[in-house]
């Protein structure tokens, strides 16, 4: 059987510390509790006896200075080495990243530590002060749990916040589109209904009609011929027919009272101009998400077919760099596709399963949920038929199918490949089969990060998916221009190629 330690749970970085000191009284903790202006700071060493008491600290350059200052002059004082010491706080909001960065960028061990695990360790559970914050922190960092090296930064911080950022996008051009839906039913009821007005909602044309004194009026004293030219110059199928059906359409319907007609033609074309910019941003915003991405190993999770650019850039930014994270049964039960267990009255007591808990990410166990219902609508044969199968025997076919999504995202990260199927990972599979599947999914592969802007990029010999691609002996074989347009566009067999 293999030897586990109880303690899964420590950080490494503070147990390599106690290691090194052998004594616990030569290590110093500096628990930090953050604030906007002045944070609140105390030393002790590793049995807990309190070196300094509690004191302030500008959360500025100054204090910074102030604060290694001290901790100098007590290291000094009371014999412990500056490489047995270690700071930490509770993980808050962004007012105190610059304080903590400036302690790393001077090779100080900063770690953070859960809010709710310090609100557990506090010596009295109904009060909450600043002290009594800082002896909770303290207690925690002591018993070696905390996360020195967050998973999160650099490029994968960028990505982080890019993505966090459509998202917040994404939820506000809906809130906008309801307050547009909400004016256009009193202006000109229908309009944004297909099957009604014969033009797409929200498309272009459909944003130009109302953002120029918009309204069921309007409509009907237009000129046919200035309408069909409006359609025909964005692309409207059967312009003419199209302009007909409208105007007619507008003739049956209500009419909002004139008096106010004026005040809804503003609101309607102040939110149209917000959607408008809007989808701008999220645009921008994509082709900047794809550009991160394809510079990490994130990339390759666009190799599996349903999963596009935004989706790999969401469950990559959340997870971080893969050769950090820890297992994949810590990483399943931090994205909160797992449900609670509880098993009690020994070795025959009966098995309880309970929903899942509130401490999770939330944003990962969005992407990944996503994830795993489009690889079930869309995805590779071999994984459409395992989630059919888990839905088919009344399993939650969603969690199921992003608990193995999880586990496929974390290999194809870790040994930078792209995805095969698993009749294809062995070794008796011929290089012709293995071949023809990667020309194959290829042409998609392709599009996703066309459509995106960052093919080349993506492709280029020094990011991760064109190391894979110049490596990868078949694909260097076929890539010559002549022989893709050969293989494209000229019907002929695959192993004449070969």
């Amino acid at each position: 059987m293999k030897k586990r330690n109880i303690f899964q749970n420590q950080c490494q970085e503070i147990l390599t510390i106690f290691e090194m000191a052998e004594n616990r009284s030569k290590v110093m903790c500096v628990p930090i509790d953050y604030a906007k202006k002045d944070h609140l700071a105390m030393f002790c060493d590793g049995n807990g006896r309190i070196i300094r008491k509690p004191f302030s600290v500008k959360n500025s350059q100054e204090g910074k200075n102030y604060l290694i200052d001290q901790v100098t002059k007590s290291c000094r004082h009371h014999g412990i080495g500056r490489q047995h010491t270690f700071f930490g706080g509770e993980d808050c909001g962004p007012y105190a990243d610059n304080f903590i960065a400036a302690l790393r960028s001077e090779n100080w061990i900063v770690a953070g530590v859960n809010a709710f695990d310090a609100k557990r360790h506090r010596e009295n559970l109904q009060a909450s002060t600043d002290q009594l914050d800082l002896l909770g922190i303290c207690k925690v960092l002591l018993s070696c749990r905390g996360n020195c090296f967050p998973a999160q930064s650099g490029i994968y911080w960028n990505l982080r916040m890019l993505v966090r950022q459509r998202r917040k996008f994404v939820a506000m051009t809906t809130g906008v589109k309801n307050r547009i839906h909400s004016i256009v039913d009193r202006i000109f009821p229908g309009f944004l209904n297909e099957k009604k007005s014969g033009i797409l909602p929200f498309s272009k044309c459909s944003l130009l009609l109302m953002e120029d004194r918009f309204s069921v009026h309007q409509i009907r004293r237009r000129r046919r011929s200035t309408l069909t030219k409006l359609l025909s110059r964005h692309a409207v199928h059967l312009p003419d027919l199209c302009a007909k059906k409208l105007q007619d359409y507008a003739g049956q319907i209500l009419r909002p009272p004139i008096e106010s007609i004026s005040t809804l033609q503003l609101s309607l074309k102040q939110q149209t101009k917000l959607y408008g910019c809007l989808k701008d941003n999220i645009y921008q915003l994509e082709k900047e998400i794809a550009e991160n991405l394809a510079q990490i190993q994130g990339s390759f999770l666009t190799s599996i077919r349903g999963i596009g650019i935004v989706l790999a850039a969401g469950v990559s930014a959340e997870i971080g760099d893969p050769h950090k994270q820890k297992s994949i049964n810590n990483l399943v039960s931090y994205a909160g596709i797992i449900p609670k267990v509880k098993q009690t009255g020994g070795i025959q007591g009966k098995t309880h399963t309970r929903k899942v808990g509130k401490r999770y990410n939330r944003i990962l166990k969005d992407h990944v949920v996503q994830s795993a219902s489009h690889i079930g609508l869309h995805g590779p044969e071999d994984l459409m038929f395992d989630y059919k199968r888990r839905a088919s025997q009344g399993q939650h076919a969603d969690f199921g199918m992003s608990r193995r999504y999880l586990r496929i995202a974390m290999c194809l990260m870790r040994t930078y490949q792209t995805y095969l199927p698993k009749r294809l990972q062995t070794k008796k599979t011929q290089k012709q089969e293995r071949a023809r599947y990667y020309l194959m999914t290829w042409p998609k592969l392709n599009e996703k990060w066309r459509k995106a802007g960052a093919l080349d990029i993506a492709f280029d010999k020094n990011m991760p998916l064109g190391q894979w691609r110049i490596k990868d002996s078949v694909l260097t074989k076929f890539w010559h221009p002549h022989i893709w347009y050969r293989w494209f566009f000229q019907p002929c067999d695959f192993y004449s190629i070969i």
